[in-house]
């Protein structure tokens, strides 16, 4: 597919058998300047070689509209366009599979019905990352600066429930002890975090304090923000409001990420299990992503589609990703050989299912880490952090290389 020329319109393809809804978009689009609808038809068999005909920078794609299941048709579209960003127009009584959704590779959804100005926005927030990847290719050409920082890890799951935030914490405050440095935890579940929460913080400050001095971010105001915790580790809670949490985009995300990688040498993030634009913004500027499951087949089948969508949308090295399966020893629970046969990777680490520690890490803000020495959750933390410092070299004094951030706006924008 020929890159267009970042002086053209933004080519948008509406895919839908609706002409109430395609007149919809026609009409937004056309009070907007820099925006090419192109000229609509039906969907056949031919789909595909239309696409490559008219090369959109842009598809909306009704979620009722297509003859062919709408999760393999984003699959196959970002596969074979992957500088295609896919929008998927998505019914409320469907709001449950959005994460689906994302995670078949679109960039982003609408509920339907949709406002003009919702569209305008989503769809122009496409248009600008687009600008930035294709700015990208000739400064990635010229040469890199890696990010401050020695090892930023991000814990994620594509399932809830399978203890991503419990494990961010025991793994900072592990890692803590293993290096005998600094480490921050980070909450990057901006519209729901708990980390505050579940380690007892009393504090008003959060991420959110620091966008609006995002162009002049500096040590003092950083370290205000940052609040301490009893185990010696530093947190940096998620914001306080939904309100709060809305205004951090990826390049604010970006940014805030790579001034806090110059003062924290080691950073912990609980990325959560939603799967955004955000997100993968904190994965691309990560060094490793810790990807969480539990032994069931739903757990699995998640993480298997994560592995799916890391090669073939995100670009990201299998490398990078270390599984850890949390609750192992359960007594139903899938095999770990049957996970790693189904994965195809080893499991980096396999953490003991606990239910009475683990409430009361929960519950009373006490982690497992800070419980009894003989806790086996607590070992199996304290192993986990060794063999993480010895996987990213961080005993031999070096830093492993980070993206820069044209590199890390044009992984986020692959992600649809």
């Amino acid at each position: 597919m020929t890159v267009p020329n970042p002086q053209d319109p933004f080519r948008v393809l509406c895919i839908t058998s609706h002409e109430t809804l395609l007149a919809r978009v026609r009409t937004a689009l056309g009070k907007a300047e820099g925006y090419l609808l192109l000229d609509p038809q039906e969907i056949d068999d031919a789909l595909m070689d239309r696409i490559e005909k008219l090369q959109p920078n842009c598809i909306l794609l009704d979620y009722l509209s297509p003859a062919a299941n709408p999760l393999d048709l984003i699959d196959s579209i970002t596969l074979q366009f992957p500088e295609t960003k896919v929008v998927v127009i998505l019914p409320k009584e469907k709001a449950a599979e959005a994460n689906q959704v994302i995670l078949a590779g679109a960039r982003a959804f609408i509920s339907q019905p949709f406002t003009q100005t919702e569209l305008l926005d989503t769809v122009g927030r496409i248009k600008t990352i687009h600008q930035r990847s294709q700015q990208a290719r000739p400064a990635a050409a010229v040469g890199e600066v890696p990010m401050s920082g020695r090892g930023t890890i991000v814990v994620f799951s594509p399932k809830g429930g399978v203890g991503c935030s419990s494990i961010a914490i025991n793994l900072a405050m592990a890692l803590q002890e293993q290096l005998s440095q600094e480490v921050l935890l980070m909450d990057a579940k901006l519209f729901f975090g708990d980390l505050d929460l579940m380690l007892n913080l009393k504090t008003q400050n959060s991420i959110s304090d620091l966008v609006p001095h995002i162009e002049a971010l500096d040590e003092g105001l950083i370290r205000d923000v940052v609040a301490g915790h009893v185990s010696g580790i530093k947190v940096m809670p998620a914001p306080t409001t939904p309100m709060s949490a809305q205004e951090i985009h990826p390049e604010e995300l970006h940014r805030i990420l790579t001034s806090v990688q110059k003062l924290y040498p080691y950073i912990v993030i609980d990325g959560g299990n939603f799967l955004n634009e955000n997100t993968v913004t904190v994965m691309d500027a990560s060094h490793r992503i810790i990807l969480v499951l539990t032994p069931d087949i739903a757990s699995l089948r998640d993480a298997t589609r994560f592995f799916d969508l890391c090669r073939t949308t995100l670009s990201f090295p299998k490398e990078k990703i270390l599984v850890v399966v949390n609750q192992n020893n359960q007594r139903e629970g899938l095999s770990l050989q049957d996970i790693e046969r189904t994965l195809q990777v080893k499991a980096f680490a396999t953490l003991p299912w606990d239910p009475r520690v683990a409430l009361q890490g929960i519950n009373r803000g006490v982690p497992a880490f800070m419980q009894a020495q003989n806790n086996p959750l607590r070992k199996a933390f304290q192993s986990m952090a060794k063999n993480l410092a010895a996987a990213l070299g961080l005993g031999e004094g070096r830093a492993p290389r980070t993206a820069t951030m044209q590199e890390v706006l044009a992984k986020s924008s692959r992600l649809g």
